[in-house]
């Protein structure tokens, strides 16, 4: 007989281990898959969930400068963040969202994030045991597992007390079954029914804590599995979950006790149900769990970001394989953004361009001429420069800056902001940030186009004329080539070009120095077969305010063409 059971014990465990190593040569066989191709498949995540970490952090600051949320639409950075998301937990994404937007042009740039990318791109053997163990943590949406960094007293139960006295009350019943049965038995189905009805009543209200702290449990528990990684490139990442493991190892067995460790599936899970619910275990755990984590809060912390920045990096080094080219960048003190044969992250075989612009830059071109991608592609950069130390270039050099944009307005409907107010409002930012003395990088793209041509050009002009006198670059995208004269002093020229080819315009994409003289507005109604008479007064109308500055009137008398009258209620035409 016990040799039998020596038998059934081996078995079970050959499956058991067998099952494991084969769903990890599975996990392994994808990996190895994605790092030859450089292609993925991404898993569906909420904004609401990623954004979670940098809006804890950032609210919990008195004032944040990172790229903000204008910005960070006007860029389309949510879909730069997508290519980017390699991660295998929601901590990475998070934090890999969080570095994307967390730019601050003060701080030192460390080497520890450089070098980390380069060891997990070279050693496959601890890229992939990294990925496995981030594998088992996964992705859960809205975790806020960040939320415990900062405001961790709204998370406790309140009245805690109250549970332990209620989980005391079955203990005491069965202890009374030995001196009275009718008693003990009437006490211990009275705890019961109590306990059950508060159970379901206030699990309810904590629901949404209850699965933070659920994944807080795997978070510490993936921590504890780092803290075993032996190698010698990964030793000082082991050392440090080493130590911040230690005062947190209670809340793995408090989870193990309670629900909150608790995946289900197991035959036995409805009598641990009953024990969970008679002594009210899941409150008295998460408690426990919530004070551990209050009295050891930079410990998680650490665990956490650890966890993030692992995951971060594998995604970097992913995305950096998945590059023709890439380039680390240089930092400088002085104001100039120097570059070779950069493209626009988002574009599929795009067009490079090679630029070394100073202070102030004025961009014009013909409409869809790449004025706009160009200037994108510059400001991504920028800040893919500075918080994942990864530029589509060649090469490139910029000082250390803040990012602000002011492109894609639109109006706001709800906040009653006409076109022109949200953009006057938008440059407010630039000038805010530039009046308190921080070094940043402005991109406008077609500056005050929201009024009418006389006061946008001259306030324009004036905007430009202030942008240039004061600390900081900026870059700017415009049709007016009026501002090429009048700003000619202070700003740069540069310009896009097209030709016209067949009956057809052609860009080159590609930037020329100098301002631009062409213009193919016109030209375009003419390619797309619109009337001569409109074409022809078109041309005739700009060539004349060319000439001699002022716009002609339209003639009042439309040869050989009916006027419509209106007679009565009825419009009737007749000849002039």
């Amino acid at each position: 007989m016990p040799n039998l059971l020596i038998v059934l014990v081996a078995v079970a465990l050959f499956f058991v281990v067998n099952y494991f190593l084969t769903r990890d040569r599975k996990k392994l066989k994808r990996y190895r898959e994605e790092w030859d191709t450089g292609k993925f498949i991404r898993q569906n995540e909420a904004t609401e969930s990623i954004s979670s970490y940098w809006l804890n952090k950032k609210n919990s600051k008195a004032s944040y400068d990172g790229v903000d949320q204008l910005t960070w639409n006007d860029l389309s950075m949510d879909k730069v963040f997508q290519k980017l998301n390699y991660t295998q937990t929601t901590v990475g994404s998070e934090y890999l969202f969080n570095q994307l937007r967390e730019i601050n042009p003060s701080l030192e740039k460390k080497e520890e994030d450089e070098h980390l990318y380069t060891v997990v791109a070279s050693n496959q053997g601890l890229r992939e045991k990294i990925l496995l163990l981030l594998s088992g943590l996964g992705k859960r949406d809205f975790t806020n597992s960040t939320s415990f960094f900062y405001d961790i007293n709204s998370k406790k139960v309140r009245n805690g007390f109250v549970y332990y006295l209620l989980a005391f009350l079955p203990i005491a019943s069965i202890a009374l079954l030995f001196f009275n049965l009718k008693w003990g038995l009437f006490c211990l189905l009275a705890s019961f029914l109590i306990n059950t009805i508060i159970y379901y009543r206030n699990k309810s209200m904590l629901e949404y804590d209850l699965v933070s702290v659920t994944y807080i449990a795997s978070i510490i528990h993936t921590g504890k599995r780092f803290s075993s990684v032996n190698q010698s490139e990964f030793n000082s990442y082991e050392n440090r979950f080493k130590d911040n493991m230690k005062p947190l190892k209670k809340v793995l067995f408090l989870s193990n006790i309670s629900s909150l460790g608790n995946k289900g599936g197991g035959e036995f899970d409805v009598i641990f149900e009953y024990i969970r619910i008679l002594f009210l275990l899941d409150f008295i755990s998460y408690n426990k769990i919530v004070k551990t984590i209050s009295d050891h809060q930079k410990e998680y912390h650490e665990v956490w970001q650890l966890i993030g920045k692992l995951d971060a990096a594998i995604a970097v080094a992913f995305y950096r394989k998945s590059l023709g080219t890439y380039c680390t960048p240089k930092f400088v003190d002085k104001e100039e953004l120097l570059f070779e044969n950069m493209a626009h992250p988002l574009i599929h075989n795009p067009v490079t361009n090679t630029s070394a612009l100073g202070k102030s830059t004025l961009v014009t071109g013909s409409n869809a001429s790449g004025k706009s991608t160009y200037i994108k592609a510059i400001a991504i950069n920028a800040i893919l420069a500075q918080t994942i130390n990864t530029v589509i270039a060649e090469k490139w050099i910029m000082k250390p800056s803040y990012i602000a944009t002011s492109m894609a307005i639109q109006d706001n409907v709800l906040d009653g902001d006409s076109y022109f107010i949200a953009e006057i409002k938008s440059l407010k930012r630039i000038v805010r940030l530039i009046e308190e003395g921080k070094p940043c990088i402005s991109f406008v793209d077609e500056i005050l186009k929201g009024t009418n041509t006389v006061e946008r050009i001259a306030a324009s002009a004036a905007m430009m004329e202030w942008l240039s006198s004061n600390k900081g670059m900026n870059i700017i995208a415009s049709h007016d080539i009026e501002l090429t004269e009048i700003a000619s002093h202070v700003y740069t020229n540069y310009h896009f070009r097209e030709s016209i080819e067949n009956g057809e315009v052609q860009f080159d994409y590609t930037i020329h120095p100098g301002p631009s003289n062409t213009r193919n507005a016109i030209k375009l109604l003419e390619v797309l077969g619109y009337p001569q008479t409109i074409t022809e007064k078109a041309n005739k109308l700009a060539e004349n305010f060319v000439e001699k500055k002022e716009w002609e009137e339209i003639s009042e008398q439309i040869e050989n063409s009916k006027k419509p009258r209106l007679i009565g209620n009825n419009v009737t035409y007749t000849k002039d």
